[in-house]
């Protein structure tokens, strides 16, 4: 057989993308051959069993070709590029022009099944690729989703590991009050808990398939048993909970499910971006709280250079994937009258940022998250140069004294651990001094700053002058802060609870410094997860 109308198709649109391994360079994707070769098949079982219209030796062959097309091994006979005119028309004929041929080859007689009459016999492109393309749509969200959930469990691990390490936290870009680290991790934990959530809330939206509604819905040519029988045998051999449509006419005609399943994709994407770009502020040399491996050379010209180029990597293929999934409802509002012909476009645009998604979430599960290294040294030396340090005393004095005081008050670093305990003493007695707080008040505020902070042996004198100096020499010789210690009025919060490390009302926190919470409303992270 010549494959007429396929090579009719290259002419006008060209061949699909390049393909790799033992692949021709040109085909369709093989998810997408693969649901066309499910549909088909369960188009042409359903008309075997409900109307028998082949004898059993040429169905039998009519299987082993469906088999072979739905395992890969025929491939190479699909090549042409989604992108292209006639709503699919091009790929139905494609695969009735193979599956003829291979069953005349195999036969030995051109004459016992017809690519049209047989092939396409009680189907339309237009209930045939639209099936198809559900099929593929559903085991990208599903394959999605798995990638999501490897992103939140690396998260969860960072939220347990990082406990007890306190930052400065931040908003619009300035310093707003200490918290503690696995506070963040469960920020960022609590956005891919959403993006699963609302996966599986797409799976259950984007499942009703229009096979047997036909060429505009109404159902020509296919009798009600053979719709029935269609939809039960596609469940079998795809394994998904597909269901057919109630309103055949609507699931011919609208596309607005697909731009349903597209916005959740670009959501991912956009969580991606707001993740990689905070690490990108952490692992910041001017920031320095958090160390993005140096996993390659980061110029040709500086020698100390390292380049965060796991977050950029996934931030790029992020913003790619937002663009992509961003077409799919413009392609889905330019559905006319009973039909959208942009189906392949959207196909096509689904499988790009389904692909780009997923490798942007592998790179930060696998590769960045494990490696990254937290620097508890440098988030307490950025905690004690700053004014923000005041805000925990916004219990205890006025708004305009605190504005006051931050005007004048400077803060800054000693060079050892003791000098760090020394310098929270000095600021301890001197904000006594010049507020009127009692001393154990500020003490308790500023506790999870200290090394030692139930010892008070090593306490230095106020002094006369008021404002630390400005040019103290950073800390080189810090260790990770510890678990704050609770002060003589501390209400003690609870942990955020995990399934290694359950939490206990023993823990100590401080009152107003970070306190920490489950990213969760549910009590377990494991549970979470």
């Amino acid at each position: 057989m010549s494959m007429e109308q396929t090579m009719a198709a290259i002419r006008n649109f060209g061949y699909g993308p390049a393909g790799g391994g033992q692949l021709p360079q040109y085909r369709t994707p093989s998810e997408f051959i693969q649901a066309l070769g499910e549909v088909k098949e369960a188009a042409l079982r359903a008309l075997q069993e409900t109307e028998h219209p082949w004898p059993d030796s040429v169905f039998e062959r009519v299987l082993q070709v469906l088999a072979d097309i739905r395992s890969g091994r025929l491939d190479h006979r699909f090549p042409l590029d989604l992108a292209q005119g006639g709503a699919g028309t091009s790929l139905h004929m494609n695969i009735c022009e193979v599956l003829a041929d291979e069953v005349a080859q195999r036969l030995g007689r051109p004459d016992l099944f017809h690519f049209l009459d047989d092939g396409a016999r009680s189907q339309s492109t237009n209930d045939v690729v639209s099936t198809a393309a559900i099929i593929v749509i559903q085991r990208r969200i599903r394959s999605l989703e798995s990638a999501v959930i490897a992103l939140q469990e690396a998260l969860v691990e960072r939220e347990q590991a990082w406990r007890g390490i306190t930052i400065m936290g931040r908003t619009e870009w300035q310093d707003a009050l200490p918290m503690d680290l696995s506070q963040v991790a469960s920020a960022w934990a609590g956005s891919a808990e959403r993006d699963r959530w609302r996966l599986g809330k797409l799976k259950e939206r984007a499942r009703t398939i229009p096979l047997g509604g036909t060429a505009t819905g109404t159902g020509l040519g296919a009798s009600a048993a053979y719709l029935f029988a269609a939809e039960q045998q596609l469940r079998r051999l795809t394994g998904l909970p597909l269901q057919r449509s109630q309103n055949l006419t609507d699931a011919v005609a609208q596309r607005d499910d697909f731009s349903e399943v597209a916005n959740g994709f670009a959501l991912i994407g956009a969580n991606i971006v707001k993740l990689c770009r905070d690490l990108m502020f952490y692992t910041s040399t001017v920031v320095g709280e958090l160390e993005h491996p140096a996993l390659q050379w980061g110029s040709t010209a500086m020698p100390v250079k390292t380049n965060p180029v796991l977050l950029e990597f996934a931030m790029g293929l992020a913003i790619r994937a937002q663009h992509r999934a961003a077409s799919i409802p413009h392609y889905a509002q330019e559905g006319f009258l009973q039909l959208n012909a942009f189906t392949p476009f959207m196909v096509d645009a689904f499988i790009g940022s389904a692909s780009d998604l997923e490798r942007a979430l592998n790179t930060l599960s696998r590769d960045l998250l494990p490696a990254l290294q937290v620097r508890p040294e440098r988030c307490i030396q950025n905690i004690l140069q700053s004014r923000a340090l005041l805000n925990l005393l916004r219990k205890d004095l006025p708004y305009e004294t605190l504005k006051a005081l931050a005007a004048d008050w400077q803060s800054g670093a000693g060079a050892t651990t003791a000098d760090r305990d020394a310098k929270v003493h000095q600021y301890i007695d001197e904000l006594s001094r010049l507020t009127g707080l009692d001393r154990e008040v500020i003490k308790a505020r500023f506790s999870f700053l200290l090394t030692s902070p139930s010892s008070s042996a090593a306490e230095p004198a106020t002094t006369a002058e008021p404002n630390i100096a400005a040019n103290s020499t950073p800390a080189t010789d810090s260790t990770s802060v510890a678990e704050p210690a609770t002060a003589a009025d501390s209400t003690p919060a609870a942990e955020p609870a995990t399934a290694a490390e359950p939490a206990t009302a023993a823990e100590p926190t401080q009152p107003e410094g970070p306190q920490q919470a489950s990213s969760s409303s549910l009590p377990d992270s494991k549970e979470r997860l």
